[in-house]
């Protein structure tokens, strides 16, 4: 067993793992890690499989305190060890240690433990959904005292090489044809749209060009993750992990999933332009 104690952490920081399949139909979001790549990463520097649960955490770093030996791994952000810069992304921390890690480098970065994080588990995930309150910690983000308990902690460590992702300016998007496509008159691909700041887990808002379309509203419809829509403003939104599961805006198109992770660690401020590929 492995244990670790909060001392700092920010507002989105929470307990992810894959997510929710199959109950969208009872109005269930998919929530789970926004970047799944760094997930993985996260677990494997520690001997974890793919889908245990990890820590994610957006705009700030955390602090936390070990109270039983363990090892820790950090994505997407720096390690200090006693104050002291870590060699590695992955380190064994002994009762005692104070480990922090920085903000991210982008806009999500992950934590993992070495063994499975015990978390409250609803519609066969642990994933906190923060707008519901279930999932994790009581469905909310980690706070100051929190411990966070792992089952088969080990002390074994992989140096796993993070193959850093190309940063492109603007990053390219791949997308396939959604069931309102014909509504666009613009070519989504001559156009680069800019991540507005209000974009979150449930959506990513941009800003910039406008579409132009013969707007419709249609009725209430499912989506997904990935899922574009299109408002009469002419600004698409792409909805992430926990979108709603209907909406009434046009469904110009779909992200592929290979690129949902990429899309999510694009900063506000930064462009992005869309490349359609084929159903």
């Amino acid at each position: 067993m492995g244990r670790l104690k909060v001392i700092k952490s920010g507002p989105l920081a929470t307990i992810q793992d894959f997510g929710r399949f199959g109950h969208r139909r009872y109005g269930i979001p998919q929530s789970g890690a926004m970047d799944t790549r760094m997930m993985k990463l996260a677990n494997e520097m520690v001997g974890n499989p793919d889908h245990f649960p990890v820590v994610e955490f957006a705009l700030m770093g955390l602090r936390l305190e070990v109270l039983e030996s363990m090892a820790l791994s950090a994505v997407g952000a720096s390690l200090k060890l006693n104050g002291l810069p870590a060699d590695m992304s992955v380190i064994i921390a002994k009762q005692g240690d104070v480990v922090e890690i920085s903000a991210p480098e982008q806009v999500y970065a992950y934590v993992g433990v070495a063994g499975k994080i015990e978390a409250q588990a609803h519609f066969g995930s642990v994933s906190t959904y923060l707008m519901a309150g279930f999932g994790g910690i009581s469905g909310r983000s980690l706070k100051s005292g929190d411990e966070l308990v792992s089952e088969g902690a080990s002390l074994t460590i992989r140096n796993v090489e993070n193959s850093e992702r190309k940063i492109e300016s603007p990053v390219i998007i791949h997308v396939i044809k959604g069931p309102e496509w014909d509504i666009l008159q613009d070519d989504i691909q001559e156009k680069s749209f800019e991540v507005h700041p209000s974009s979150n887990r449930m959506g990513i808002r941009l800003k910039g060009n406008k579409l132009s379309s013969n707007y419709r509203e249609i009725a209430t419809s499912a989506v997904i993750t990935g899922t574009i829509q299109l408002p009469s403003d002419g600004q698409p939104i792409v909805l992430m992990n926990d979108c709603q599961t209907t909406g009434g805006y046009p469904r110009i198109g779909k992200v592929v999933d290979e690129d949902l992770g990429r899309l999510a660690q694009v900063r506000a401020g930064d462009n992005i332009q869309f490349k359609l590929i084929s159903n």
